[in-house]
């Protein structure tokens, strides 16, 4: 059972990556006329979800050091995406925000990104989205609690 088990977390970890990889070859095609990078998006939207973020949370939630997060908010502070704001409430620490310039662009590159993605998906049906939609929210959960334990692996 257990190699059987194997076998599928194989083919399913096989199947991750070559998703990932075909997503990434076809978004690095359709982005290039685009002034982000994939890393300068993803840590935009992170600025998006959370107004409040600051550079030691966003180091977190990227598993990033200071030192190479503050070369990327840097750049994205020199194109106008961002700025950095004093906390109000702690004077201390210093907030990253989106500019109205990077809401924009931010805006238009998920948009883009969402009707490619539905354009790789229109051959499946609606159940067919359901049940990966369903599967991939289990695989999730099963990370986050793997990740809540901090990655702790059983020993045979």
């Amino acid at each position: 059972m257990d190699s059987i088990k194997t076998s599928h977390s194989e083919q399913i970890q096989d199947l991750l990556k070559q998703i990932n990889m075909d997503i990434r070859h076809i978004m690095l095609k359709e982005f290039h006329k685009y002034p982000l990078t994939f890393h300068q998006f993803h840590i935009m939207k992170l600025i998006k979800r959370n107004p409040q973020i600051n550079l030691t949370s966003l180091c977190g939630d990227l598993s990033l050091t200071k030192g190479s997060l503050s070369l990327t908010i840097n750049k994205l502070v020199e194109e106008g995406y961002v700025l950095r704001k004093e906390n109000a409430s702690d004077r201390r620490n210093i907030d990253i925000l989106l500019t109205e310039k990077g809401e924009k662009i931010l805006a238009e590159t998920k948009d883009k990104s969402r009707e490619i993605f539905n354009l790789l998906t229109s051959a499946l049906s609606d159940e067919d989205l359901k049940d990966i939609t369903k599967s991939l929210a289990k695989l999730s959960a099963s990370i986050e609690k793997a990740v809540r334990k901090n990655y702790v692996v059983e020993k045979e």
